[in-house]
């Protein structure tokens, strides 16, 4: 049981309990600031920086061989291409992409559509290369003979790997091509990427 000089040295010593705790809670949550600060710091050195990518382009759509497309896979070359953008400047660019025929839906206005898969090496013949891999959909604008149509793709493109100025990049984002019905196509890229 407790005497009354008890119970009232009690508050006082509750006071001093609670007054360490709460010095020991600071000096604990400003160490662990402390050694956070420290680990932020070599992250933010070892962390790469994100910066938009946009890219147009023209190039010229050619099939590969005879046309003929072996199990349902057309081959397609983008050929002579010539690209503008940010932040990767001006240059050429070239590619392949293959059309799965075998796997073609309708486009809603008679005509067709089929998946794609394919490869674009941004500055081909430089020692600054990107190369994306993409995969989405090529649709026929309409309906009518193929070889007259013109055709719409969308696409979703990874940074495969890059080269010189580009050897660590990583990224992605949307790609969109617009082929007229003489095989001249724009390209345009927008996505995200660090290096």
């Amino acid at each position: 049981m407790f005497t009354w000089m008890q119970f009232r040295r009690l508050p006082a010593t509750l006071t001093l309990i609670a007054v360490a705790m709460v010095g020991l809670a600071l000096a604990a949550a400003t160490g662990a600031a402390n050694s956070a600060g420290a680990d932020t710091s070599s992250q933010s050195a070892n962390h790469r920086s994100s910066e938009r990518l946009v890219v147009r382009g023209e190039d010229t759509v050619k099939e590969v061989g005879d046309g003929a497309c072996p199990a349902g896979v057309c081959q397609l070359e983008l050929a002579d291409g010539v690209f503008r953008g940010t932040p990767v400047g001006t240059g050429a660019y070239n590619g392949s992409v293959q059309l799965l025929v075998a796997e073609a839906f309708a486009n809603g206005e008679g005509g067709v559509c089929a998946p794609m898969n394919g490869r674009i090496e941004l500055g081909a013949g430089s020692p600054d290369r990107l190369v994306l891999t993409l995969s989405g959909d090529s649709c026929q604008d309409g309906a009518g003979p193929l070889t007259e149509a013109s055709f719409t793709g969308l696409a979703h493109f990874v940074v495969k790997y890059g080269t010189g100025e580009y050897a660590k990049a990583r990224g992605s984002g949307v790609a969109s091509f617009s082929e007229d019905a003489t095989d001249r196509e724009r390209m345009t890229l927008i996505g995200r990427i660090s290096r």
